[in-house]
């Protein structure tokens, strides 16, 4: 069987010309398919915060890039190089078709589908969400929130919340805490009334932005220019509500008090912080612990909690409080230093950190670094700076000293031992011996934030200057116990001890209150006053007398006959107890000389 082409039945001119067609089809360049795309993924923005995305594809250099269905806010800001940014305004889940532009390679435009998510912050706690209330007439709408259930209807569950306020931007948020439990709500002029915790009453939080009851987007401007202001974006200093509640009603600033300092440094009309005369009711402080009624409450100056500075320097309205006992003491701040405003030299004082306390990161060195030690109560640590410190007595019964270590029978530490009843080397506070407190004191720290020391020259803060007034303070009147360095007056001229030795100045070192209490840091540990000390020099000589020594040479005074052969020089030391005279203890020194 033959088997015949259909090629080859053609005539032999049409064969020639398929031929030559053929070839000419072999012999051009075939046009390849598009083979680049775009990589980028699905991505994720948050409503407010800058966000950048850049389109990205496998191959090639595309003439330029798109992109369709963008979250509000967001746009193709560079073409060139595919770069998508913006701040998402609406939170949404979005479709979007990337685009790249090619003029090569197969390739014109290629696309792909991503989805943009905006999400809300992300927020510890709850967010109050936008809302849509009923409209009314004349004002606008706003939002209340109750904390706890209304008294007036049912028995009152109240409970403490701390609301938050943005005092910043949405991209760039500064939360501002406002905890209800103080109680505090401004009696703004468009307000009727004075509302707080107290009386279970409704707080208002946010408004509409007509009488419609649109909710706005929140601006910073709603801090400030909102009629009224929400009566939330208020606040006073919460370093001050430990003493118990109270209300301030009136906000003397022009702004929102949100967003004044808690101290406003240089406002005439809230120098002090935000207080005032106590009436309750009626303000402009109400619901005051009772230990501030009868005098005016200025939180700013808590701080100080004295007389006001001659002249009238940083604390023009001041409030002051007694402890429990009924005495008035100083808080930290009470010296002003080189206070020349409004919060200067205080902790506030946004310029120094002078004044504020002081964290230890390790163990007491010695009885003194307790004035380090807070007390329960707004800018007091222990003291041992004021004459009239209640914590003084701390450095005659507290101790740093460990006992001898105790070992086992193969040498291995077991432990401490019980702190020696009497410890020998301690310098008396009433020495006469200027020298010997010097030697205590010099390079003593003085501030532990800059390991500054106690100097030998001749400064007031120096050694050679505060051992001196040490040993002239004793010579005619002994300190009984160490406290006395913090605690003694002068009954004749009412000199404060602790002022003489380290006299208040306008620098930091006689002014803030940790540097005051050098002294007391460097002796507590290594000095008292019960014990005397007694050096009882002793020349020990041998010898012997003449047969005749009775008779001469010497008949006035016959241990003048005594020939001495020997001679041994001795110091005796002894401690005796100056309350009791009883012998401490007694150690004989060998002088060779």
């Amino acid at each position: 069987m033959s088997l015949t082409s259909p090629f080859s039945r053609l005539s032999s001119p049409l064969r020639a010309i398929l031929s030559l067609l053929l070839l000419l089809a072999g012999s051009g360049t075939a046009i390849p398919a598009c083979n680049r795309t775009i990589t980028s993924v699905s991505a994720t923005g948050t409503l407010g915060v800058t966000f950048t995305y850049t389109i990205t594809v496998s191959g090639g250099n595309p003439q330029g890039y798109g992109a369709t269905g963008l979250p509000p806010g967001l746009s193709v800001t560079d073409p060139t190089n595919g770069v998508i940014s913006g701040t998402p305004t609406t939170v949404g889940v979005y479709p979007v078709t990337l685009s790249a532009i090619y003029n090569s390679g197969g390739c014109t435009t290629i696309t792909a589908n991503v989805t943009f998510t905006i999400n809300y912050p992300t927020l510890v706690g709850f967010r109050l969400p936008d809302f849509t209330t009923t409209a009314s007439s004349p004002l606008p709408p706003k939002l209340m929130l109750q904390m706890g259930a209304n008294g007036t209807t049912t028995t009152a569950n109240r409970f403490n919340a701390t609301l938050e306020v943005n005092a910043g931007t949405v991209a760039t948020p500064v939360w501002v805490p406002y905890n209800h439990f103080v109680g505090i709500t401004d009696t703004n002029p468009n307000y009727s009334f004075r509302d707080s915790w107290i009386n279970d009453a409704a707080l208002p939080v946010r408004q509409s932005s007509s009488t419609s009851g649109t909710p706005p987007a929140f601006a910073g401007s709603q801090l400030t220019t909102e009629v009224p202001a929400p009566g939330v974006y208020m606040k006073a200093d919460p370093r001050a509500t430990r003493f118990g509640i109270f209300q301030m009603d009136t906000n003397p600033t022009t702004s929102s008090r949100i967003l004044s300092s808690l101290w406003p440094t240089g406002d005439p009309n809230a120098a002090n912080g935000y207080g005032g005369n106590i009436a309750d009711p009626g303000g402009p402080v109400e619901h005051a612990p009772n230990r501030f009624v009868g005098s005016a409450y200025y939180p700013g100056t808590l701080s100080i909690n004295g007389p006001p500075d001659n002249p009238a320097i940083r604390d023009t309205a001041t409030a002051m409080y007694a402890d429990n006992d009924g005495v008035t003491r100083s808080a930290d701040a009470i010296y002003p230093g080189a206070a020349t405003t409004t919060g200067s030299s205080t902790p506030y004082d946004a310029t120094s950190t002078s004044y504020r306390p002081i964290i230890l990161n390790r163990p007491f060195r010695n009885v003194g670094e307790l004035g380090y030690a807070f007390r329960d109560l707004p800018w007091k640590t222990l003291d041992f700076f004021s004459d009239k410190s209640a914590d003084a007595g701390l450095l005659d019964i507290f101790a740093v000293n460990d006992g001898p270590p105790l070992f086992d029978a193969n040498g291995n530490f077991t432990g401490m031992g019980a702190v020696p009843t009497m410890i020998a080397g301690s310098v008396n506070l009433n020495t006469t011996q200027t020298a010997d407190l010097q030697a205590v004191i010099a390079g003593a720290i003085v501030d532990e934030s800059s390991s500054a020391i106690v100097g030998t020259g001749g400064a007031a803060t120096d050694a050679p200057a505060l051992a001196g007034q040490i040993v002239s303070a004793t010579a005619t009147t002994p300190m009984q116990n160490k406290s006395e360095l913090i605690t003694r007056v002068d009954p004749a001229t009412s000199a404060k001890l602790v002022e003489t030795i380290l006299p208040p100045g306008s620098n930091d070192n006689q002014a803030v209150k940790s540097r005051r209490e050098v002294v007391a840091r460097a002796v507590s540990s290594v000095a008292q006053t019960r014990t005397w000390n007694v050096l009882i020099d002793v020349v020990a000589q041998s010898g012997h007398f003449a047969p005749n020594a009775a008779s001469g040479p010497n008949t006035t005074n016959t241990a003048a006959n005594f020939v001495v052969e020997g001679e041994q020089h001795y110091w005796v030391h002894v401690a005796i107890d100056r309350y009791t005279g009883k012998v401490l203890d007694k150690q004989i020194e060998v002088v060779n000389e």
